[in-house]
């Protein structure tokens, strides 16, 4: 492994640590499991910020183009964040423990475990070219053809490449898709000195860490002890799934998934401690998700509206719900709707078809196999171990929780919500295909994972735990 190609590995994580220190100067439990979690996930997307930048004329040499400029943001944010930590107090919470020898023991065992799965997912990764899916024949094609070609070109739909065939254009299955995931790309095979296949993909194992990392440090701010919060992390990071999206690498939907559940995390801690800088965090990684993948404009409608709803005074919110329904209940009857949705565009509902900008059109009807599909992939294949079939019997055991605290009630209503959605989109649309065929739906599913295993640790938390900032109110 070559000077720059470890230099393109540390510089984008010192400048997402130092990024995340700058906006949340205040130390408390599992602060520097945020840090480097958090910072090693917004590290890379910096990169491909500033490789679309800085190096679309030479993506040969994309590394050396664009690193001057993040090598600057990394020296600012330092800067900022070694100010603010002078003048920050930290955090301080009662320490809890109240986990037996055994407990322990069985934890460590599952740490384990855990720790040879990434080492089995790294091997995977490092041995083996992209796998010849998806990832190969969409995700891939933009970066691989810009970098082999050496600059930036356009990817247009079939029909315009066709129609110019004298200009320098491209075209692919999903030449709408945004471009983030692909300049990231860039940036390591440039730093590699080649299109290196497990080296360009080696993102999504540092994705997987920065995912459990991240999740880890807020949630021990949020309140949980270590040993619930190390639990919660091996439930997360041992999913089938989530695994298999990090070994066969290139999908976008595990970084989508990561983006939304930082956001979760820095609402629910903005929402606690009223920091600034949280709430910065929060908006930032709603507004990346249509920028990461088209389907995040969805999930960024769903956060808008949960966290509009939240801040609402009591008195407002029953006139807003109702508000809501009595509009949709209108739009029902109307023949035709035009709905400007960020980052797809204007999408056109009718009573029997909705036509997404680049996505395409989907006749809507009901199909009860795919119905049946979704409901095998929830709980009978092995993807999720056993956590769709927990899921509903933790919320109902600490119902309580969700009673006495309004943001884990309206974050529960954000998941059922995503979930409300996923079933209307594959049992009542053309994309039932996608269910029955067992694609689509599983990585959707994924989508939702990390903000709704944030949602049942923290209703098993111990109700002792409480932040030295002022309570969230209701």
């Amino acid at each position: 492994m070559s000077l720059a190609f470890a230099l393109a590995w540390l510089l984008p994580l010192a400048a997402g640590v130092a990024l995340w220190l700058a906006l949340v100067p205040r130390r408390g439990p599992g602060w520097r499991s945020a840090a480097l979690g958090h910072g090693m996930v917004f590290g890379m997307l910096l990169a491909a910020a500033c490789t679309s930048a800085f190096a679309r004329a030479d993506t040969a040499h994309a590394w050396l183009r664009a690193a001057p400029a993040l090598a600057v943001l990394a020296l600012l944010a330092a800067l900022v964040a070694w100010r603010r930590s002078r003048s920050s107090a930290p955090l301080q919470l009662h320490k809890v423990e109240n986990a037996n020898r055994w407990i322990r023991v069985l934890l460590a065992v599952g740490l384990a475990s855990l720790a040879f799965r990434g080492w089995l997912m790294l091997r995977e990764i490092w041995l083996r070219p992209t796998f010849p899916w998806d990832a190969w024949d969409a995700w891939a094609v933009k970066s691989k053809t810009w970098f082999l070609l050496g600059h930036y070109a356009p990817f247009v739909s079939m029909p315009d490449w066709l129609a110019h065939p004298a200009q320098e254009l491209y075209t692919g299955v999903a030449w709408a898709y945004p471009a983030t995931l692909a300049w990231m790309q860039i940036w390591f095979a440039s730093a590699a000195g080649g299109w290196i296949e497990p080296q360009v993909n080696l993102p999504w194992f540092a994705l997987w860490i920065g995912l459990l990392l991240g999740h880890y440090g807020q949630w021990r701010v949020l309140g949980l002890d270590r040993v619930r919060a190390l639990a919660a992390m091996y439930a997360l990071g041992s999913l089938p799934l989530l695994d298999v999206h990090v070994a066969l690498a290139g999908y976008a939907d595990l970084w989508l998934a990561a983006m939304l559940g930082f956001a979760v995390l820095a609402w629910l801690r903005w929402r606690r401690e009223r920091d600034h800088g949280q709430l910065a965090i929060a908006i930032v990684c709603v507004a990346l998700l249509p920028a990461i993948k088209l389907e995040g404009a969805i999930w960024l409608l769903l956060c808008a509206a949960v966290a509009i709803y939240d801040v609402l005074p009591r008195r407002w919110r029953r006139l807003t719900l109702s508000s809501a329904i009595v509009v949709l209940l209108v739009l029902a009857f109307v023949s035709r709707i035009d709905l400007p949705v960020p980052g797809l565009g204007w999408v056109e509902i009718t009573h029997g078809r909705i036509v997404v900008p680049a996505l395409g059109d989907y006749a809507m009807h009901f199909n009860a196999d795919a119905l049946s599909s979704l409901l095998n992939s929830l709980f009978v294949q092995p993807n999720w171990h056993l956590l769709w079939w927990l899921a509903p019997g933790i919320a109902l055991w600490h119902w309580r929780a969700l009673r006495d605290d309004a943001a884990l009630r309206h974050l529960a209503a954000f998941v059922l919500l995503g979930f409300a959605f996923l079933i209307f989109l594959f049992t009542c649309t053309d994309a039932s295909r996608w269910a029955e065929s067992y694609t689509a739906v599983n990585r959707l599913i994924l989508q939702l994972v990390p903000a709704t295993i944030t949602a049942l640790a923290l209703i098993c938390r111990d109700r002792a735990p409480r932040s030295a900032a002022s309570p969230a109110p209701a």
